[in-house]
Order: structure tokens, then C-alpha cells, then sequence
């Protein structure tokens, strides 16, 4: 049985993730990594008004995971999404339970859920810059 490896696997999620996101959002450009998010605590994938944490394991850990891009979105002031998947599963999204108007907590999500959500959260935000 081979090694996996971790850093190649969470790499290869996050292009994986940026390419769905991409194909299934109206965003004009590809969503780049963020490579200096060890320095500044900052999500995988900044794509405003979200910041995607990715997750790209077996084992789930959503609590922790909410909690990170929580703080990672905190700190870049944008609106924190987890995206997680696992092996021969589809994508799922952790998003705020303030969109259904409870203060704390995540709500998980189909992926198809989650695009009709964003949407129209994005073409909002581009046409308010």
C-alpha cells in the first residue's frame, strides 16, 4: 500500500476545488491558490466575498474545519465556506447559519445547493464594486 501525501493531496483538492468552482460560478476568472496562507492564516481559495477553506480527507472533522475558515475569513473580511470531499464522494459546503438567520453555527450543503446560494451573492458583489 503506498503513502499518501498530504501536502500534494490538499494541493491537487484545492486546483480540483477551483476549477469546479470556476465551472459552476459566475466568476471571471480561475480561482487562484493561496500560496501565502501559512504566513497570513488565510483560506485556500480567496474569491471575494468567500474565502474557501478546502478539505480533501476521509475522515471528517467539521467543527475544527468551521472553525478555522471562521477565523481565516475574520481576518481577510470575507465570508467563510469550507468545501470538503471525500474519496469517490461529491463536493459538500459548510456555509453560515446566519443565512437562515440563526447567529452561530454552519449549515452543510449539496454542492447544488451551494451554487444557488452563491450565484447571486457573487453578481450582487461584483455589481456593487
Amino acid at each position: 500500500m503506498s503513502r499518501i501525501n498530504v501536502r500534494s493531496k490538499g494541493a491537487s483538492g484545492e486546483r480540483e476545488l477551483a476549477k469546479f468552482l470556476h465551472s459552476n460560478l459566475p466568476i471571471d476568472n480561475m480561482p487562484q491558490r493561496n500560496l501565502e496562507q501559512v504566513r497570513s492564516g488565510g483560506g485556500d481559495l480567496l474569491v471575494p466575498p468567500f474565502l474557501y477553506e478546502c478539505k480533501r480527507v476521509e475522515a471528517l472533522n467539521l467543527a475544527d474545519w468551521w472553525y478555522q475558515a471562521v477565523v481565516a475569513g475574520q481576518r481577510a473580511e470575507l465570508e467563510p465556506v469550507v468545501a470538503f470531499r471525500q474519496n469517490k464522494k461529491p463536493w459538500e459546503f459548510l456555509i453560515s447559519a446566519k443565512n437562515i438567520g440563526v447567529d452561530l453555527g454552519y449549515m452543510r450543503i449539496k454542492s447544488e445547493v451551494f451554487f444557488k446560494f452563491a450565484s447571486p451573492v457573487y453578481i450582487n458583489y461584483i455589481a456593487s464594486l
